[in-house]
């Protein structure tokens, strides 16, 4: 059964659930192309995952809390985004961590809306606007530690910049351009200083939207008029073009991960019909396969991808679901939380499996962060229970180690493979 916290203005909703999961098996998936994992694989968690609801304080009397929305977390499941500020009717950046609760980030006095686009360590980026309007809006880089806030500015010519993304080298992505005149042009920003990838992309116009550790970005560009957005890979200095989704005729890259995989959407003929349809891809050396929406949505798009290959994103029509997608299959995350929560967007993944998006909760909208329940200890086959085969395995690794970091039989952590061990494992059995 769930598990409930008592819920103040500085204590967010936290619930663990344990339910079947639906699985949606990815139609069309080419044999032997999946999200390879160089790295374990982060699979979806048989436990379902722990909810943490952010809620901001104090709230919008007489309404209750305002809208917050998740869009980054950080390997310490810290998580950044927007509220909506009761005083002036504008998004706000903010950040949350379990040891600070909900922190308003500061912005210049002159500030009228912002928001926090993405988290690593302790660097957030996002951007602030002083207009209201969406137009003069500038990125920024805020040092949670140090509490230095950084203008990121723009390029001569330019009236904005969009900082989205930044790796924990403090390298930042994002676009800048000029509003009236144009054109739009990604850049890197590293050691104080802004660059402009606009020549080295090419295109009419181009915009990053996502960086990897390895400073490779993904987003997107138009080669000229009149020819449709196509997804991009930036990696040393050179871009490819991912080129449309399969039997599409366009397509956006909105995450990267270490191994230059990129997760994100395209367009497509609608078959039933004279309109289009939006799916969520994956890219990987080359090839790009359609992951399709969740059953009943005819439309849907993957927002982030971890190191692990690991997927999420949203699928809407008639309202909207979030979705993790592992190894071929496709999961709607409501199946995998409590029915008191209603997942409308994923929008983010570390490489633990935390998951942030925006959630319906019992106090309205909020930005939620899902933390995998663990398995059973003693499931050593990944099948969610523990039985003859997990016992067999034991077994066949009786004894000690040969490696005290890859043990998986160890379950006691003494580096050998013993009777305690296969107490731990007959103590859960089923």
């Amino acid at each position: 059964m769930p598990s409930t916290a008592i819920t103040t203005p500085d204590t967010p909703l936290h619930f663990e659930w344990t339910r079947s999961r639906k699985k949606i098996a990815t139609a069309g998936l080419a044999a032997g192309f999946v999200a390879s994992c160089n790295l374990v694989c982060a699979q979806i968690p048989c436990g379902g995952y722990e909810v943490t609801a952010i809620i901001q304080a104090p709230a919008c009397p007489p309404f209750g809390p305002s809208p917050t929305s998740g869009y980054g977390v950080s390997e310490q499941g810290d998580v950044v985004g927007r509220y909506l500020d009761c005083a002036n009717g504008y998004s706000q950046a903010f950040m949350w961590s379990p040891k600070t609760g909900f922190v308003v980030l500061p912005t210049p006095p002159e500030n009228i809306m912002s928001v926090a686009a993405d988290i690593e360590g302790t660097r957030i980026v996002g951007s602030f606007d002083l207009s209201g309007d969406g137009l003069g809006g500038l990125g920024f880089l805020y040092d949670s530690e140090t509490h230095e806030f950084v203008s990121l500015g723009t390029l001569p010519g330019g009236t904005r910049s969009v900082a989205l993304a930044v790796n924990s080298a403090g390298q930042i992505a994002g676009y800048w351009g000029n509003h009236v005149i144009g054109p739009w042009q990604t850049f890197i920003w590293e050691n104080g200083e802004m660059i402009d990838l606009g020549p080295s992309i090419g295109g009419l116009h181009n915009r990053g939207f996502d960086i990897n550790e390895a400073g490779s970005i993904t987003g997107r560009w138009r080669s000229k008029e009149g020819d449709e957005l196509m997804a991009f890979l930036w990696h040393d200095g050179r871009m490819t073009d991912l080129g449309p989704i399969p039997g599409g005729f366009s397509s956006q890259g909105e995450g990267i991960n270490i191994h230059n995989q990129i997760a994100g959407w395209g367009i497509l003929p609608d078959p039933d019909g004279g309109g289009t349809l939006t799916h969520a891809f994956f890219w990987e050396n080359g090839r790009m396969i359609d992951l399709g929406t969740l059953p009943g949505f005819p439309r849907g798009g993957a927002t982030a991808i971890n190191d692990a290959g690991t997927i999420v994103g949203q699928s809407w029509g008639a309202g909207q679901a979030g979705f993790i997608w592992q190894d071929g299959v496709m999961t709607d995350l409501n199946e995998l939380v409590p029915p008191e929560f209603e997942i409308d967007s994923a929008n983010a993944i570390n490489n633990t499996g935390q998951i942030t998006g925006t959630a319906i909760v019992p106090t309205g909208i909020a930005a939620v962060l899902l933390t995998p329940i663990e398995p059973p200890p003693g499931d050593l086959d990944g099948d969610c229970a523990v039985g003859v085969s997990d016992l067999l395995m034991l077994l066949a690794n009786w004894g000690p180690c040969k490696n005290c970091d890859d043990c998986r039989a160890d379950l006691d952590g003494d580096c050998s493979v013993g009777v305690k061990d296969l107490l731990i494992l007959l103590g859960n059995w089923g």
